[in-house]
């Protein structure tokens, strides 16, 4: 009996949080945060106007996040400029400058910004894993959070719908 009371409050533990995760409360406005990327410029991510803002949080060495960078960076060769500004940002407790190599190398051809203080993940909602990516619409409310490796034909899905 006691054990599968256990499995029944795990089960139900494990559900909340993916429930949780995949789509927490008080998703709204972005932050008020403006981000300096690594080759100067600015973004203001609580601004409006007409540019949708793609802000993902990631790990040189995380393994999904990895596998995002070809789907970022297509994006970013397709849409990216006025209409879609694609920015990431480097977790706290990662080199800043392992990330000098993958842009220069063009593996990343989109703007990365460095958290190095813990500030701009602790704006957002629930960065805790990475890759974590918001969309921001136009104006300057979060309309999608994903978590995980991001599926190309539905980021592109989603970007038509608020367009």
């Amino acid at each position: 009996m006691k054990l599968k009371i256990s499995y029944l409050l795990a089960v139900s533990i494990a559900v909340t949080g993916v429930a949780y995760l995949g789509n927490p409360p008080g998703l709204s406005a972005a932050p008020v945060v403006t981000l300096q990327a690594t080759d100067g410029r600015l973004f203001d991510l609580a601004g409006t106007g007409s540019t949708t803002r793609l802000i993902t949080f990631f790990s040189p060495d995380c393994p999904l996040s990895k596998r995002d960078w070809p789907t970022l960076s297509a994006l970013n060769n397709e849409q990216g400029g006025e209409q879609l500004e694609i920015v990431s940002v480097i977790m706290p407790y990662d080199d800043a400058d392992a990330v000098t190599p993958l842009i220069d190398s063009g593996q990343i051809n989109y703007p990365v910004v460095a958290d190095s203080d813990g500030s701009i993940s602790s704006a957002f909602p629930n960065v805790r894993f990475t890759p974590t990516t918001f969309l921001i619409d136009t104006t300057g409310q979060i309309v999608w959070r994903h978590t995980g490796q991001l599926d190309s034909a539905k980021l592109r899905e989603k970007l038509n719908t608020i367009e």
